[in-house]
């Protein structure tokens, strides 16, 4: 059977997004998580997590809210006057302008790396990193990550190579340049040792985009490949954020946590639809130890 690893980003950010991701796992219905540590509950999700042995990862943010670390003049082209990240589209401008110092990037990735073993009790490293927002498969930054992810002993990434994408005539412009920006940093992952599934799901399945007709048409592409035998499925599911609890140590949720698109992302999951369609074409769930390459 092929394998595929349903991965439900942004923990941490509120507990009610916190809570619908742990009734997820407990009913089977994804696989692991990834954690913002940054994010205004993620020690309390790392508590439910050791709780219910979930696996989890690190969600490195580079673009939104507020950094964990605290001397801002250590990364000060990483904010701006009022000490919030850039956001996804301001630092990807901010690296094109030449503006950005990637020591300071350095800094705070190995900030958040140091606040997620600091908190956690038995100090095992994450499973696997990935990228708020796939800010790590820029190539201004995608060495300081992967190198920061063997020196914490991390073996696993994520690589967002969405086959769907290329094959849209008119794809959205960001999630097209992350294919690209994917298929390129691979070599740096492999350099690193760092292993990925071979196969992608998630751009063209968010919010009210997540339904079991586009999750089949991805799931029976994957199971027709004859090359992958492991695929990631990344997901958004919650319970909607209420105001004004939540958020990236901003304690101000935004419109996409609050958006019923979490919701209907948990729904589908939960679905016995969904079950039906991974026995349908002979997928089981598994865990980033059960990738395939590197």
């Amino acid at each position: 059977m092929k394998v595929l690893i349903i991965n439900a980003d942004d923990f941490g950010y509120c507990p009610r997004r916190n809570t619908a991701i742990i009734d997820l796992f407990q009913q089977k219905a994804i696989s692991s998580t990834s954690l913002l540590v940054n994010g205004d509950y993620a020690n309390h999700g790392l508590k439910l997590a050791a709780q219910h042995q979930i696996p989890i990862g690190l969600h490195l943010n580079l673009t939104e809210g507020r950094p964990v670390t605290r001397d801002l003049n250590r990364i000060r082209s990483l904010v701006d006057e009022y000490g919030m990240m850039h956001g996804k589209m301001g630092l990807r401008n901010v690296i094109d302008q030449g503006l950005l110092d990637i020591t300071h990037v350095e800094y705070e990735i190995e900030a958040q790396f140091n606040l997620y073993q600091q908190w956690i009790t038995d100090k095992h490293s994450p499973m696997h990193v990935d990228g708020h927002q796939h800010i790590h498969v820029h190539p201004s930054v995608a060495e300081i990550i992967a190198r920061q992810a063997r020196r914490f002993n991390v073996n696993y990434i994520r690589t967002p190579f969405d086959q769907e994408i290329l094959s849209m005539s008119n794809p959205n412009p960001l999630y097209r340049i992350v294919v690209e920006q994917t298929r390129n940093v691979r070599t740096i992952f492999d350099r690193y040792d760092l292993h990925y599934p071979s196969y992608f799901i998630g751009m063209t399945t968010m919010g009210q985009a997540f339904t079991c007709d586009n999750l089949e048409r991805c799931l029976q592409k994957f199971a027709s490949d004859e090359i992958s035998n492991s695929a990631e499925l990344m997901c958004h599911p919650g319970y909607p954020s209420e105001m004004p609890i939540g958020g990236c140590g901003t304690g101000q949720p935004d419109e996409f946590s609050c958006s019923f698109d979490r919701q209907h992302e948990f729904d589908v999951l939960f679905s016995d639809e969904f079950k039906q369609l991974l026995t349908k074409y002979h997928i089981r769930l598994g865990t980033y130890a059960d990738t395939d390459r590197h």
